[in-house]
């Protein structure tokens, strides 16, 4: 039998805006109950969940990590997610998995630019939030500036504050707990409960008389204890609190110095009791594969097992590592399972149980119940695994498109060699990584959610792969057409010794509206042009026009009639005719009055109203052209606008250095449109010095 029942587990993913504390609260939670032996410090590349040799280097978290806590008779599985936006994507998994989110919030700073983004991304998704103000014990930290930006920046539910600090700064020594009215002070393994203060007894009696009022008028039954007794006792409270959590009316908050290990203890006692475990959530929806109907799985240890991948990553011992969620059923070791989606045979290898880095081996898993596996083949990060003869898919967060994009090349052939492995590698590993070869330019372009997480792929292509890399801002995938319809001949001659090259066409070439494509039409009379040479001829045109005579960019949109032409009985053949259509295509675009072609894309951004201004005069600045504005609800508007893809090759720095990261956008490409003429010489300039450079 599993060592948790699903009853008693607790599914928490700590989240917030970086520099919060949330990885060194996770530590003082293990370092409270013995995980680890010391208190590790971020700073010191000792903590649990900051294993990766990039993550110490830098002293920040960029993947999300697993850790859990024995508290009483409760498991804690605490999902240590990254706090920088450039990271985003990799907590979308996350959130997917867990039971409820503590989002972490820094005593100093308050409501940060990304606290909003995973407040409000929680919210969408459903899950419960509690909340921790951490570092009470800094410089400049100020509990109720905090408590205060909470509630104008995080909308939508009630903020009920359970927890009052017991000094300040540097003399910030406990908490008063208003559940039970009671002061713990000093370090959480060896806290002490205590009578409150008496300079405090009058504030807690007020601020507490508050928070029952708030937790009755959400429950009738509550409602009338309340009124016949005038107070409610610790567990209906609790219960009260709990309900609202469950529901997501109501988000509690509590205080702690994580760096000291004060207040983490209260926070583990609260999240134990309050928090819903996997059995009090809804129960999990997939589609069958092959049916294609709506499959529902309970968490329930009788259910045929399934179960979801939420994180991928290498170990340089043990090799591919992946985080799961059990969701239904129970995971035993080396029990045979399969991708939901593929029917890809798998094998639950080393299903263990987490601190960080280090697996601890596990038998079996509860329904409910995070844990890890080893040495999947055929599955990654968002697929589902489970039963052979009960197979479904569960659907996960959308991941967002890494807008930041570079080209990139190898440094040398031996670089080169090992290059793609190692991009497919990363790839695995982070969900928010793309790359492809462009078909337009031919150059390898690779996409992350800004520059640090590019930066951050570079260094691990080199400390992982042994690869060096260049990196370059990606071509602009241009495109020239005709403006003016022409007549012209194209003649390939060659008389040698012995057999000759002979064909002769005349073409008619016309300008078509954008977007229209290549065109052709045979109009050729009475054999002029025999019929076994026009697919040649026609195959001398498309070599053409893939290179225009502005700036070697594609034609396109252009309709290309063969109306004439010549042969020789003898010297004709398929290689003279496609000689011919190249010469006859060459020489109409040069007197069609060609252009040139820009892309234009569609962006839309999504920021707090306060910045529209900004957004849309940088827009302007882009050469670009607004074309809508929705009012999204909570302060946010959606921003749609038409500009040249030219100009958005830097946008997501950009943008981000605008909103201080409180903005987002996707873009996609619209059309072609002419290019002005002032940006068309420069960029024909600059194609004709690379040409003569190369």
């Amino acid at each position: 039998m599993p060592l948790f029942e699903s009853a008693n587990i607790r599914n928490i993913a700590l989240i917030g805006h970086r520099g919060s504390g949330k990885t060194t609260l996770v530590e003082a939670m293990l370092f409270t109950h013995d995980e680890v032996s010391r208190l590790g410090s971020v700073d010191a590349g000792q903590a649990t969940t900051d294993f990766d040799d990039e993550e110490k280097a830098r002293k920040i978290s960029i993947s999300p990590a697993l850790a859990h806590v024995h508290h009483d008779s409760v498991k804690l599985n605490l999902v240590d997610t990254p706090g920088y936006a450039e990271f985003f994507a990799e907590v979308l998994p996350c959130l997917a998995v867990v039971d409820a989110a503590m989002l972490v919030i820094d005593g100093v700073a308050g409501v940060e630019v990304h606290t909003r983004k995973v407040f409000a991304t929680a919210r969408e998704m459903g899950i419960p939030l509690v909340c921790v103000i951490n570092k009470l014990d800094k410089e400049h930290s100020n509990y109720e500036a905090a408590l205060d930006s909470i509630r104008e920046a995080l909308p939508g539910v009630e903020v009920a504050p359970i927890h009052l600090p017991i000094g300040s700064e540097s003399s910030f020594s406990g908490i008063v707990d208003l559940l039970s009215n009671k002061a713990i002070t000093g370090d959480s393994k060896s806290a002490k409960q205590e009578e409150i203060p008496a300079e405090m007894a009058e504030e807690v009696t007020q601020i507490r008389a508050e928070l029952v009022e708030a937790v009755a008028a959400a429950d009738d039954e509550l409602m009338e204890k309340y009124f016949e007794n005038d107070t409610l006792s610790e567990d209906e409270l609790i219960r009260g609190l709990k309900a609202g959590l469950t529901a997501g009316r109501v988000m509690p908050v509590m205080c702690a110095s994580a760096l000291n290990n004060i207040g983490v203890g209260a926070v583990m006692d609260f999240v134990a009791e309050a928090c819903p475990s996997p059995l009090e959530r809804p129960a999990m929806v997939g589609t069958d594969p092959g049916s294609g109907q709506e499959v529902t799985r309970e968490c329930d240890s009788n259910e045929p097992f399934s179960a979801i991948v939420f994180k991928t990553f290498s170990d340089p011992y043990v090799g591919r590592l992946s985080l799961i969620r059990i969701v239904s059923g129970i995971a035993q070791s080396d029990m045979t399972v399969v991708n939901g989606a593929s029917g890809e045979r798998e094998k639950l290898s080393g299903l263990s149980v987490t601190q960080g880095r280090e697996l601890r081996s596990a038998g079996t898993l509860a329904a409910g119940d995070l844990g890890c596996v080893t040495k999947l083949e055929h599955t990654g990060t968002g697929d589902t695994l489970c039963d052979p003869k009960s197979r479904v898919v569960y659907k996960m967060p959308n991941i967002p498109i890494g807008m930041h994009a570079v080209a990139m090349q190898a440094a040398t052939r031996t670089d080169q060699d090992k290059l793609s492995t190692a991009l497919a590698r990363l790839a695995e590993e982070d969900v928010g990584f793309t790359f492809e070869r462009s078909e337009d330019t031919g150059e390898l372009v690779v996409h992350g959610m800004g520059p640090l997480h590019i930066e951050v792929i570079v260094s691990k292509l080199k400390r992982m792969f042994d690869v060096d890399v260049n990196l370059t801002e990606p071509k602009v995938p241009y495109r020239e057409t005709a403006t003016k319809s022409v007549r012209v001949q194209g003649r390939h001659k060659k008389q040698t010794g012995g057999r000759g090259q002979f064909g002769d066409v005349w073409i008619r070439l016309d300008p078509l509206p954008r977007g229209a494509g290549y065109q052709f039409v045979n109009e050729v009379k009475g054999g002029a042009v025999p019929t076994n040479f026009i697919p040649a001829v026609e195959k001398g045109l498309q070599d053409g026009l893939a290179s225009g005579p502005l700036a070697g960019y594609p034609v396109v949109d252009v309709k290309v009639t063969l109306d004439d032409g010549s042969s020789h009985p003898v010297d004709s053949s398929d290689i003279a005719f496609r000689l011919a259509g190249q010469i006859a295509i060459r020489k109409a675009m040069e007197e069609a009055n060609p252009i040139l072609l820009e892309p234009i894309v569609t962006v839309t951004i999504t920021t707090p109203a306060d910045l529209i201004g900004d957004i849309i005069s940088d827009l302007s600045s882009r050469r670009g052209r607004p074309q809508d504005q929705v009012q999204l609800g909570g302060g946010m508007v959606m921003i749609t606008a038409q500009v040249p893809y030219a100009e958005m090759r830097t946008y997501a720095a950009d943008l981000r250095s605008i909103s201080q990261g409180r903005a987002s956008y996707t873009m996609e490409l619209s059309h072609y449109e002419e290019m002005p003429a002032y940006q068309a010489e420069r960029v024909i300039a600059e194609a004709k010095a690379a040409q003569e450079k190369s």
